[in-house]
């Protein structure tokens, strides 16, 4: 678990070895330490001084007498926002992430909810399509409701939410490339609709450059820290790819095939 709000305050837990010694490192350096308890379970503060503004990788290690220390596989990414400059509070938010070794980055303190298209108890997760056009729809309803999909007006799947509400569809057909419209209902027993969400995506290729602009198009499989990973070397930069594409991404967790993101230069 990591919590660090705007100013930089941290909390960070996890489990351990009992009885451990645990020390938390930003960088290279120690930032704060602790124990686990007999269960293993241990809370580390990183508060006085807080976390500077900017980017930081937190990563564990574990110490047990007679045993070399184990550093954590899972890296925390999080990027502090800058304080104002005209003393007004802040509105933006600490962006956290766990990354494991594998460098697929989980969102673990969202920084809004906004952007996540929703209607009554009905919301969209993820709308992926590969590069054959194979769409893949996900979400959460109310449990045991049943969800259809429309691209273009065409019914392309049904599912009924599981009992934890979330929902999946993978229709058969392909959508080609150019803008869709994609519908979805949860419909009642009789059929009829009970709440309904519509969305517009567009299928493009996946990449497009031009002189210096360089536009990056979202395909399946796609997130934020594997496409910074990939153009700019690390994936921590990814915060470099939010921030030039505020106005479409709300949630950094959620980015969906056919968006078009501008991919900034690093001087």
């Amino acid at each position: 678990m990591a919590r660090i709000d705007p100013s930089g305050r941290a909390v960070i837990a996890g489990r351990a070895a009992p009885n451990s010694k645990i020390v938390l490192l930003d960088g290279g350096k120690e930032i704060a330490h602790g124990e686990a308890d007999a269960r293993g379970e241990w809370v580390l503060l990183a508060q006085e001084p807080p976390l500077s503004p900017g980017a930081h990788e937190l990563r564990v290690v574990q110490h047990v007498e007679g045993h070399a220390p184990v550093t954590s596989e899972q890296v925390v990414i999080a990027n502090v926002p800058q304080p104002p400059a005209n003393g007004v509070a802040s509105t933006d938010q600490t962006l956290v992430m766990i990354a494991p070794s594998s460098g697929a980055a989980t969102l673990v303190q969202s920084p809004s909810k906004e952007g996540v298209p929703r209607s009554a108890d009905l919301s969209l997760s993820t709308l992926d399509y590969d590069e054959r056009g194979h769409v893949t729809i996900s979400g959460l309803a109310t449990p045991g409701a049943t969800v259809r999909a429309y691209i273009d007006d065409k019914l392309a799947g049904e599912a009924a939410s599981g009992k934890d509400g979330h929902w999946r569809l993978s229709p058969s057909d392909s959508a080609e490339v150019g803008k869709h419209k994609l519908r979805l209902d949860r419909v009642g027993k009789d059929g009829k609709p009970t709440a309904r969400l519509e969305l517009g995506f567009e299928r493009q290729p996946a990449l497009d450059v031009a002189g210096d602009n360089r536009r990056l198009h979202v395909v399946k499989g796609d997130t934020l820290w594997n496409i910074a990973r990939a153009h700019y070397g690390e994936g921590v930069q990814y915060t470099l790819i939010f921030n030039a594409n505020k106005d479409q991404i709300r949630d950094p967790d959620v980015i969906y095939p056919g968006q078009v993101f501008s991919l900034p230069k690093v001087n």
